[in-house]
């Protein structure tokens, strides 16, 4: 599975069709037709599974292409099946697969199926970053805003800094009211990835919460720009009308 798959499984958008080959036989062909005419990647790659010898990738960019046109129960399904049958996978694959179902379930408003999700793959590699940040989005989902944010340390005590997993510690902290680490880490997230709407939401959230409101206009702007068609360009609009009203 290529790098990016994880990214592209939580904002993937339908682009204009463009031609189609006649038959799939590789993934990366796969996943590029998902990005570019989702209908005919889920014709293409269903066939492929059914037919072809595309194995756990086939089943991969299937999943991938049901995201894409909406249908993100299928999607799961197809995920955590890919996640328990296929024994080709890795531990590391695995563990991206199920991350990737719980990152659906918690769209689907499903946190105690993600949060399963989160313990399968934490069985497979304890340290999963990715893995420890999904539990700790659950546990904020349910209401325990310390054990979240304790995750979220601990996904970002290695390696390089992940923006979503600084967004989602952000909110936790601006939740228990530790407003100035929640500010750090929204800034943070804005300089690691300066082009994600969420990271300048959360940011204009943080800062209108101090009493900034000159820094938090901005980081809405910025996030309205950024997605002005879309459901976090709509939650900034909506964050900026309260500021200005008065209500945070």
């Amino acid at each position: 599975m290529r790098t990016g798959s994880f990214a592209l499984i939580l904002a993937l958008l339908a682009s204009p069709a463009t031609s189609s080959p006649e038959r799939i036989q590789d993934y990366d062909t796969c996943v590029d037709l998902v990005e570019t005419a989702p209908e005919d990647a889920v014709r293409l790659a269903g066939e492929w599974v059914r037919y072809g010898d595309g194995g756990a990738g086939a089943r991969h960019c299937y999943a991938l292409a049901l995201v894409a046109v909406g249908a993100q129960s299928q999607a799961v399904d197809e995920l955590l099946d890919l996640a328990a049958e296929e024994t080709e996978l890795s531990a590391e694959a695995r563990v991206d697969v199920l991350v990737q179902a719980g990152e659906l379930l918690l769209v689907l408003e499903e946190p105690a199926a993600a949060g399963l999700a989160a313990t399968e793959a934490l069985r497979l590699m304890p340290n999963a970053r990715s893995a420890l940040a999904l539990r700790g989005a659950v546990r904020v989902d349910q209401g325990d805003l310390e054990g979240g944010v304790a995750d979220f340390n601990a996904a970002l005590a290695t390696g390089q800094p992940v923006a979503r997993f600084l967004i989602r510690r952000a909110a936790a902290r601006r939740i228990l009211g530790a407003l100035v680490a929640a500010r750090d880490d929204a800034v943070f997230a804005t300089e690691v990835d300066d082009k994600l709407p969420e990271a300048w939401l959360e940011r204009g959230r943080v800062e209108a919460r101090l009493g900034d409101k000159p820094a938090a206009r901005m980081s809405l702007l910025e996030a309205i720009a950024l997605d002005r068609d879309g459901e976090t360009g709509r939650q900034a609009q909506l964050a900026l009308q309260r500021m200005e009203v008065g209500v945070n």
